[in-house]
C-alpha cells in the first residue's frame, strides 16, 4: 500500500504533538489550579440549603450560564427559519447582516464579533473571566490578525480510519441520555444519580481555552460521577462546550496544530478519568451562537468533521477504543455549509456514536409572542418531529439520534388576558419575569445585560404549588393543552405571567414519536430539574421497554 507524503507528514505532526502530550498537561493543570484560587460569587441566598463551602456553590442554579439554554440564544437564532410561523414575526436581521459580512467581506474588520472581554487571554469559566498574572494586553489590531489566520484554508490532512456504528437490530437498548451539571452537585451528589433510570451520563461542562486544550476545574466530582456509574453499567461522557464555553470551537477546528491540542486534550480524559467518550457542545458550528464566539460560515461544518476524524482516529489507537463514544449535541436542523443547511450529513455519520438533538428553547423572550418552549408538532422544522426528520432526510441514521426534551419552561408576561384564549400565542412585554425560586439577575460575559432568564425547573413548578401531581394547575394558574404543538402551557391571570413547559402527558407522546421512528432513544436536559421521586424520568423509561 502507497503512503503519501502528506500521510507522512501529518502522522509525524501527530506523533510530535503526542509526545507532548505530559508537558501540555502539566501546564494545563497549573492553569486550572489558578482558576481555582480565585474566590467564587456568594449566590448562597439562592438556595436557602446551600452548603457554604460547597466549590462555586455548585447548589445555586446557574444552568442558564454555560449551556444552550441561555437567554440570549435568540440574538443569532441559531435554528430559525424565518417561514416557521412560530417565530415568524421574530427580528433577526441583525444576524443575517453579521452573516452577509461574512460571507463578503473576508478582508473586513471582525472584531464586532468579539466583545472586550473575549480576547484570547480571558477563558471564560463558571460565569466569569479569570484574569491571570502573566496576561498581555491584546490589541483589536491583534484580534484583527487572528482572524484572518482563522479565516485562511484548513490544511488538507488524509482522512484518518473511520468507525462503523453496529447496526440498529444489534443495539440492545434504547439511550436515555442525561445532563448532569457539576454546579448543582449539592443539591444531587453523584451518588444520588438515579442511574438504574439512564444509560448515559453527560458531565457538564469542560470548555475550551484560549490555548485551544479543554479543561475543567471538578475533578474529584468527575471521579466520583464515573465510579457510581460504572458500577451500575452506566457510560459517562465528558461534555465539553456550552453555550458560553463554544468561544474557540471554530478557530481551533481550522486548523491542524489546534485540533491537535483539542484531540490531546479530549483523549487526556479519557486516559486520566476512564470516562467512556466525549460529548463535544459546539453552539453551532456556522452561526455565531454566544456573542463571543468566532465564527466561519463557510468552513465550519467542514473543519469539525475534520476534527471528529482525528478525534476517532486517537480513541481507535487506544486499548479500549472500540468502546469509546463521540456524541454531539445538536441544534435541530443540520449544520451549516456554504449553501446554508446542509443536505447530506452522512460523513459525520460514520465517527459519530450519536447525536443529541436540543428539541427546545424554540420560543421566548428573543421573539414578540409567546409559543411553545419544546413543540412536539406543529409543521416546519423547528419542531421535535421536524428536527429528527430533518436530520433523517440529511443523512444521518435514526438509530443513532436521540432527541432531546427539557424538564423545565420558559415565562413571559403577557400584554393581555389569555385566561379564555384557546391559543398559545399572544403579544408579550419586557423584561423578562423572574422564574422559580432557583431564577436569579445574571449578567451574560458576552452581552453585558442582566436579566433575569425566566426558567422554570419542573420540579419548582411542583415544589411551588403551580401544578399537583396530577398535572392540574393549582389556583390562581390555569393550564391549558395547545392540540398543534401538543405541549401544556400555564396562565396566572393576576400577573399575565405565561409559561410554556413539558409534563408526563407531553413527554409520553415525544417518548411515542421516538419509538415509532425507531430513533436511539431520548436525551434530557438536565436531572436536576426533576422532582425527587424523578417524576418525568420515569416516563422516559417507556423509551427501554
Amino acid at each position: 500500500m502507497k503512503i503519501s507524503a502528506i500521510c507522512i507528514i501529518s502522522l509525524g505532526l501527530s506523533l510530535a504533538v503526542f509526545g507532548d502530550a505530559a508537558k501540555q498537561h502539566e501546564h494545563h493543570n497549573n492553569r486550572v489550579q489558578q482558576h481555582h484560587h480565585h474566590a467564587p460569587k456568594d449566590h448562597s441566598h439562592h438556595d436557602k440549603h446551600a452548603n457554604q463551602n460547597q466549590h462555586h456553590n455548585q447548589q445555586a442554579d446557574h444552568s442558564h450560564h454555560n449551556n444552550q439554554k441561555a437567554d440570549h440564544s435568540h440574538h443569532y437564532n441559531q435554528q430559525a427559519d424565518h417561514s416557521h410561523h412560530y417565530i415568524q414575526q421574530a427580528d433577526h436581521s441583525h444576524h443575517m447582516k453579521q452573516q452577509q459580512q461574512v460571507h463578503h467581506h473576508k478582508n473586513v474588520d471582525h472584531s464586532h464579533h468579539l466583545k472586550a472581554d473575549a480576547i484570547p487571554s480571558k477563558p471564560y469559566k463558571g460565569g466569569q473571566y479569570h484574569e491571570h498574572q502573566d496576561n498581555k494586553e491584546v490589541s483589536h489590531e491583534d484580534i484583527n490578525k487572528g482572524l484572518e489566520e482563522h479565516q485562511k484554508p484548513s490544511e488538507t490532512v488524509a482522512a484518518p480510519p473511520t468507525f462503523a456504528p453496529p447496526p440498529a437490530n444489534e443495539r440492545k437498548e434504547k439511550m436515555v441520555v442525561a445532563y448532569w451539571t457539576d454546579w448543582t452537585s449539592a443539591a444531587m451528589p453523584p451518588e444520588s444519580i438515579p442511574f438504574d433510570k439512564v444509560t448515559h451520563i453527560n458531565y457538564a461542562f469542560s470548555i475550551v481555552g484560549s490555548d485551544y486544550r479543554p479543561f475543567f476545574q471538578t475533578d474529584y466530582l468527575l471521579n466520583r460521577v464515573v465510579h457510581s456509574a460504572h458500577l451500575k453499567g452506566v457510560k459517562v461522557l465528558m461534555s465539553i462546550g456550552g453555550w458560553t464555553g463554544s468561544q474557540y470551537f471554530s478557530p481551533l477546528s481550522a486548523s491542524l496544530r489546534g485540533r491537535q491540542t483539542f484531540v490531546n486534550g479530549a483523549i487526556d480524559f479519557v486516559k486520566k478519568y476512564n470516562v467512556d467518550g466525549i460529548d463535544i457542545d459546539w453552539e453551532f458550528p456556522g452561526r455565531m451562537g454566544s456573542a463571543c464566539n468566532i465564527f466561519d460560515a463557510n468552513n465550519d461544518a467542514k473543519n469539525f468533521l475534520l476534527l471528529l476524524r482525528e478525534l476517532r482516529a486517537a480513541m481507535n489507537q487506544l486499548p479500549n477504543g472500540d468502546r469509546l463514544e463521540i456524541s454531539l449535541a445538536t441544534r435541530l436542523v443540520p449544520f451549516d455549509g456554504p449553501d446554508g443547511i446542509m443536505r447530506d450529513v452522512s460523513e459525520f455519520a460514520k465517527v459519530v456514536n450519536h447525536i443529541n438533538v436540543m428539541a427546545y428553547d424554540i420560543n421566548g423572550s428573543w421573539g414578540t409572542v409567546t409559543g411553545p418552549n419544546a413543540p412536539l408538532g406543529g409543521g416546519g422544522e423547528l419542531t421535535y418531529e421536524g428536527g429528527a426528520q430533518a436530520w433523517i432526510d440529511a443523512g444521518f441514521p435514526a438509530s443513532q439520534i436521540n432527541m432531546g426534551v427539557p424538564f423545565y419552561g420558559r415565562s413571559l408576561t403577557t400584554q393581555s388576558d389569555m385566561t379564555t384564549s384557546q391559543s398559545m400565542q399572544a403579544p408579550f412585554i419586557k423584561p423578562v419575569p423572574v422564574g422559580d425560586n432557583n431564577d436569579a439577575l445574571w449578567t451574560d460575559p458576552c452581552e453585558r445585560e442582566a436579566a433575569y432568564s425566566g426558567v422554570w425547573k419542573y420540579k419548582n413548578l411542583r415544589e411551588q404549588g403551580v401544578v399537583d401531581q396530577y398535572g392540574r394547575a393549582r389556583a390562581p394558574w390555569i393550564r391549558k393543552f395547545d392540540r398543534e404543538s401538543q405541549t401544556p402551557w400555564l396562565f396566572n391571570p393576576q400577573t399575565k405571567q405565561f409559561i410554556s413547559y413539558d409534563d408526563k402527558e407531553s413527554l409520553r407522546l415525544k417518548v411515542d414519536y421516538a419509538k415509532e421512528k425507531q430513533l436511539g432513544g431520548v436525551m434530557l436536559w438536565a436531572l436536576n430539574q426533576d422532582t425527587v421521586d424523578f417524576e418525568l424520568l420515569d416516563v422516559l423509561q417507556d423509551i427501554r421497554r
